[in-house]
């Protein structure tokens, strides 16, 4: 589904099924990507400095969690600093939800399963 220069990673598909949000490094670090089930419309979610991986939808298909590297030491990048952030699916709203010291990563969204 991607041709391009850089990885891609951590697939993450929608609870539709209607689109794949993933991660990249194409456009220099790390960045949260969707895309629809067929590969088109390929479009970047997060842009900043930092790495943002591990995308996981809600499942109702209206956020995305992810974790990231933008709150961590800037004078040190190899420092082992992650924090989950929350988003629309759209991307606007980034928000750390977990904000502590320390390695924060790999968010999943909890189910609870129907009533019944």
């Amino acid at each position: 589904l991607t041709e391009d220069s850089g990885q891609d990673a951590d697939p993450a598909w929608s609870p539709d099924g209607s689109q794949l949000a993933f991660a990249t490094n194409r456009d220099g670090n790390w960045e949260i990507y969707v895309m629809n089930a067929d590969g088109t419309d390929q479009r970047a979610l997060t842009v900043n400095d930092a790495d943002d991986q591990d995308p996981a939808w809600s499942p109702d298909g209206t956020q995305i969690a992810f974790g990231s590297k933008r709150d961590g030491d800037p004078d040190d990048p190899n420092a082992d600093e992650s924090e989950i952030y929350v988003m629309a699916a759209d991307g606007s709203g980034q928000t750390n939800i977990s904000n502590r010291p320390g390695f924060d990563a790999h968010p999943a969204w909890g189910v609870t399963p129907p009533a019944g």
